[in-house]
């Protein structure tokens, strides 16, 4: 085995090239790390957003083919090898050869190998394989945790579809607010598909129909509002301006001739005396269209 491998290490990270990518670390430290093992063979970092909805972000190590994940606090919390990165696991090649020859290996060594929608998993290691073209592996998913995640729906009445969301300075909607219970909402809102994040809290449920992701404490409060319509319509309104689907800079002007300042955040903005942010996908362009807005009882700055 060679050192310029990255070597999965279960539920911690990922080691290599005279580095250890620890799960927990923040993105600031992960990416000075690489710098200075790369320098100026680092090559392009793209930064992103994996989701419309997801208020964490993504860099993207193109030349080296690899994507680090990192939460609402900064934190690495997954990390994603494509195709053309080697890694390894208990001495076995998982990048760079046929997909069924792989699992065939694994298996052969005495892993649990689990079937997903998209591949396999190991669970007692932490790892997922995606099936990509050409029957080989497309990418190597390293989490902190079980990888195979069974999210279900539950089973209230369902009730009318919220296409438009009126925001309220500090809380939420005017309908959704901080600080309410998961249960109070369920019986406003009607079903959820319901699932345990990644990060960010102890439970999430997200109404399609209504654009609402809705992320939980322990004690079953909300902490998290996303607005963002996907597959559907709808508006969010702040005071008199629609924020949903209209471009970052006609937005923001809106905003400004009405007195609210919007701080520039690297993958959109924040309105800090408002208590929300507007989540762009990609990097910062003033004719991107905002994807999502966002109340968070707890959520940094970027």
């Amino acid at each position: 085995m060679s050192d310029l491998e990255w070597k999965i290490r279960p539920f911690s990270g990922i080691s290599g090239f005279g580095l250890d990518v620890r799960f927990g670390a923040r993105r600031d430290e992960v990416g000075a790390g690489f710098a200075e093992r790369f320098g100026d063979e680092l090559g392009e970092v793209r930064l992103f957003r994996k989701a419309s909805w997801d208020v964490g972000v993504c860099e993207h190590y193109v030349q080296g083919d690899l994507i680090v994940f990192f939460d609402d606090q900064d934190r690495l919390h997954y990390i994603e090898s494509g195709s053309v990165a080697p890694v390894l696991f208990d001495g076995i090649a998982l990048t760079g050869r046929p997909y069924d020859d792989v699992v065939a290996d694994l298996t052969a060594r005495g892993h649990r190998v689990v079937g997903t929608d998209v591949g396999h998993a190991v669970p007692e290691a932490g790892f997922a394989l995606t099936e990509g073209g050409e029957d080989e592996v497309d990418s190597v998913g390293v989490f902190p945790g079980d990888p195979v995640s069974e999210p279900g729906m539950s089973d209230e009445p369902e009730v009318e579809p919220v296409q438009e969301h009126r925001l309220v300075s500090g809380q939420g909607t005017e309908m959704v607010r901080l600080g309410q219970s998961r249960q109070e909402l369920r019986a406003l809102l009607g079903p959820a598909l319901q699932s345990v994040p990644p990060y960010g809290g102890a439970a999430q449920d997200w109404y399609f129909d209504h654009g609402l992701i809705l992320t939980f404490d322990e004690a079953s409060r909300l902490t998290t509002i996303v607005i963002s319509y996907v597959g559907v319509e709808g508006t969010a309104w702040f005071q008199d301006v629609q924020l949903l689907g209209r471009g970052y800079a006609e937005v923001t002007a809106d905003l400004a001739a009405r007195g609210v300042r919007v701080e520039p955040e690297a993958l959109g903005g924040r309105v800090p005396e408002h208590g929300f942010s507007l989540s762009l996908v990609g990097l910062q362009n003033p004719a991107m269209p905002i994807a999502a807005v966002v109340f968070s009882a707890d959520r940094p700055s970027r």
